[in-house]
């Protein structure tokens, strides 16, 4: 007879134990889970999991890791992880202008400059605001509130550009127990000091929590491995191609004649919102490169089904235009000497030999345009495609979108795609995208 359990009210490294059970026993879980109250489940992990290698039983457990006052770099850092889940702070939604900022050089020039991007940060959210509104006034029937929320929104939007990298933010990382060590033990090699620090402190807590499942043994070999390649490992370095603000190279390796021979009922004949079927991958990726600003990056990142190497953040490649066309004219020009000022004393920080280009990444802005490599399935490139085209999207990254929809239409004609084409409007719904209690 058919028996369907829910047991969630026991710690990840019983549910684990439990799971791990029905591989060597026919009994019930009822039958496990009073196995699991009597003996408890903690010989048992440092034996068959970590004592035998059964990594597999590790994946069986999961855990939530909860990070506060860490910087934006970090949290790209933790989040660089195909199988990461989890949230973060919003820039959209959340005024930075009170968050500490991070300064690992803790020189007077290093702080100034810091100071200097959140008080401009500061001062010019009221101008923006009023802009805002003036050029996109309440209409009848909108709802007050959310129209106040979503010119928040916006301001916050064309703000984020101005934010420096060293912001703090808060996320968190839910995972299996598995997933944790080896990640963790990755970026304990990371190249910035606080990400290292975050990974060893993590493993100390997970290890106190779990020590059990967390009682491996060093292996030197490993750490070797990652210590000698920790810059390929976390930062896209290098790129080929020389790319401006409207650069768009696309390259796939995937015939299409033999793709719609094989499977055009599923190109054709997909709901709207649904996902191409994980099969289609089997056709070949494409891999696209452009610039886009860092804050947009970190939206692209986002997706974990493919490949999206964290860029090193620089003004090598400029300031994104779209946050000074967002200004008014006092602002902009405010804004054009706040950028040339601060890049020199960024880049004069790096001249006196005081800090490597990767700690120099905390005092830059997100507006500075980075080199995106995207390594994508045909699923996952409809899926970005059609989820970062829509009207509530930012505007540098919705203008990658589009283009990702121009190379999708014209590679594969029988394809049905559900892109937002339409042009950049203001939209209120912005406003809705909140999380309140109900009243």
């Amino acid at each position: 007879m058919k028996k369907i359990y829910i047991h969630d009210e026991f710690d990840p490294e019983a549910i684990a134990m439990m799971q791990a059970l029905y591989s060597r026993s026919s009994d019930s879980v009822t039958k496990h889970a009073e196995r699991v109250k009597k003996s408890g489940s903690k010989k048992f992990m440092e034996s068959y999991y970590v004592g035998y290698g059964h990594a597999s039983i590790g994946d069986c457990g999961v855990t939530t890791i909860f990070l506060e006052g860490v910087s934006i770099l970090a949290a790209k850092a933790i989040q660089d992880n195909p199988l990461y889940s989890g949230q973060e702070t919003s820039t959209r939604y959340i005024d930075f202008s009170t968050q500490k900022i991070l300064d690992p050089l803790k020189t007077d020039q290093s702080k100034m400059i810091q100071k200097n991007w959140i008080a401009f940060y500061t001062n010019s959210f009221e101008n923006i605001v009023l802009k805002l509104k003036n050029e996109f006034p309440i209409r009848e029937g909108d709802n007050d509130k959310t129209w106040e929320k979503a010119i928040q929104a916006r301001a916050f939007d064309i703000l984020r550009g101005f934010l420096p990298a060293g912001a703090t933010t808060q996320l968190s990382w839910t995972t299996n127990l598995r997933q944790a060590y080896e990640k963790l033990s990755l970026l304990l090699h990371h190249p910035l000091a606080e990400v290292k620090d975050i990974a060893s402190e993590c493993l100390g807590k997970l290890k106190a929590k779990y020590p059990s499942s967390f009682s491996h043994r060093t292996n030197l070999e490993q750490q070797k491995y990652y210590a000698e390649n920790n810059t390929a490992l976390h930062y896209l370095m290098n790129s080929n191609v020389d790319l401006s603000n409207d650069t768009f190279i696309s390259k796939s390796n995937i015939d299409n004649s033999i793709l719609e021979s094989e499977v055009t009922p599923f190109l054709k004949n997909r709901p709207k919102w649904t996902t191409l079927p994980k099969l289609i991958d089997k056709y070949g990726t494409y891999n696209v490169q452009f610039l886009l600003d860092y804050g947009s990056f970190r939206d692209l990142q986002r997706h974990r089904n493919g490949l999206c190497q964290i860029p090193v953040l620089s003004n090598e490649h400029g300031f994104h235009p779209w946050y000074l066309s967002q200004l008014d004219t006092r602002t902009r020009e405010e804004a054009e000497v706040l950028l040339k000022n601060q890049f020199t004393l960024i880049n004069e920080l790096q001249v006196k030999g005081k800090i490597s280009s990767f700690d120099l990444q905390y005092y830059f802005p997100m507006g500075c345009n980075v080199n995106c490599e995207l390594t994508y399935s045909l699923p996952e490139m409809v899926y970005v495609t059609e989820l970062r085209s829509s009207s509530t999207v930012h505007p540098t990254l919705r203008k990658i979108a589009h283009s990702m929809h121009e190379v999708l239409s014209e590679n594969h004609p029988k394809l049905k795609l559900y892109t937002d084409t339409s042009l950049d409007i203001w939209d209120i719904k912005r406003g809705s995208q909140y999380i309140e209690k109900r009243s």
